[in-house]
């Protein structure tokens, strides 16, 4: 619990942003004896144990543990304790008594649908969301530490933990894991052994990714190929496959934009720079909803001192009408975009370039 406070910092977890990691202090003995006496009988003993030495509430499955537990009875079934929310009007629920007494069960009933069992007792479900919420934080962030390097050092504890897991769930045999899902646990894994310089596995990790049939197989393994080989400091064969799989007929936007990115890693590390500024240029047009590519690329312009295309980029930046994430201004875009860089400037020295951008700035604004 504490492993995944300390790195899901971004709460990217499903739930994370509603507990918080955070845990309630633990129940005292007379709120024992009062929540025991509410639901007429004795806790579990995994649950009890848990309510009284770690948390009452809070950090948990899903949405995380409720505050104040609803005592359920339906038609032909034993007590049932609400224990979370799952969303979409599902719950989990631990039965209190009967030959299921200690079971967590999903309980569908309020949608129409069905009680089905969750886990074998509390302490069973709980560990089984502690390793499935580490699985979903390695699956978000595997790319990222396989090409920069851990942000964190706890980071590294993370990926050790993680590594078993994500292997183990790449040979499930649950049906009803999605075809999309399998992929992407294989991806992850072979992300996990790029890091690890493991070329050949990470290689099979990949094929075995696309063999999945999940979205875009075929252009997905050159993506991963392609950030494979900048690792391995294969520039060319990256860039080869960035290329390839830029070459298809058809992407979603967010494969042809990690497909541009890996290429124009790749370049930059081939020392082909001006081949890599006109693909950063290139994604930044397309970024309608987001500054940060369209500041990164006027760095660019303006560290070869083309304050003229550093320019050029930040007028289109602010010709979008949706750049700041919801309705603004013109002027507020522009203030937005133009301000900030020329901040930078002023505090570097770089009066020449940033005197180009004012008056450009002058320019835009008279003119409207």
């Amino acid at each position: 619990m504490k492993l995944l406070a300390a790195v899901d910092s971004a709460r990217q977890v499903f739930g994370a942003s509603e507990h918080g990691y955070e845990p309630a202090p633990p129940l005292t003995n007379a709120e024992l004896i009062e929540f025991e006496a509410r639901v007429g009988g004795d806790l579990p003993a995994d649950y009890r144990a848990y309510v009284t030495e770690i948390s009452a509430h809070g950090v948990g499955p899903y949405y995380g543990l409720v505050a104040d537990p609803e005592l359920i009875v339906l038609e032909g079934q034993p007590k049932l304790l609400a224990l979370a929310e799952q969303g979409c009007g599902g719950r989990s629920v631990l039965v209190l008594d009967g030959p299921q007494r200690g079971r967590v069960l999903a309980d569908w009933t309020r949608e129409g649908g069905e009680v089905s069992l969750e886990a074998e007792s509390f302490i069973a479900w709980y560990s089984t969301w502690l390793d499935r919420a580490l699985v979903e934080w390695m699956v978000e962030n595997a790319v990222r530490i396989a090409l920069d390097g851990p942000e964190l050092a706890v980071e590294l504890e993370a990926v050790a933990h993680a590594f078993d897991l994500v292997a183990q769930r790449t040979q499930t045999s649950d049906s009803t894991v999605e075809a999309r899902d399998r992929a992407q646990l294989f991806r992850t894994l072979g992300y996990l052994h790029t890091r690890e310089r493991r070329w050949d596995d990470a290689r099979a990790a990949f094929d075995q990714a696309a063999a999945a049939n999940g979205d875009e197989p075929s252009e997905r393994r050159s993506l991963d190929l392609s950030r494979m080989y900048l690792v391995m400091e294969a520039y060319t064969q990256s860039i080869a496959d960035a290329e390839r799989g830029l070459a298809a007929e058809k992407l979603w936007h967010s494969t042809k934009d990690e497909l541009r990115d890996a290429l124009e890693r790749a370049l930059s590390a081939a020392d082909r720079r001006d081949e890599a500024l006109a693909v950063l240029d290139s994604r930044a047009a397309d970024q309608h909803f987001s500054l940060s590519l369209h500041h990164r690329c006027a760095r660019e312009y303006l560290a070869r001192h083309d304050a003229e295309g550093a320019g050029n980029v930040l007028e289109r930046a602010s010709n979008m009408v949706n750049i700041l994430g919801d309705a603004s201004t013109h002027d507020e875009r522009l203030a937005a975009v133009f301000d900030p860089i020329i901040a930078e400037l002023s505090a570097s020295g770089g009066d020449i370039e940033g005197a180009y951008l004012e008056a450009l700035l002058d320019k835009i604004r008279g003119a409207n």
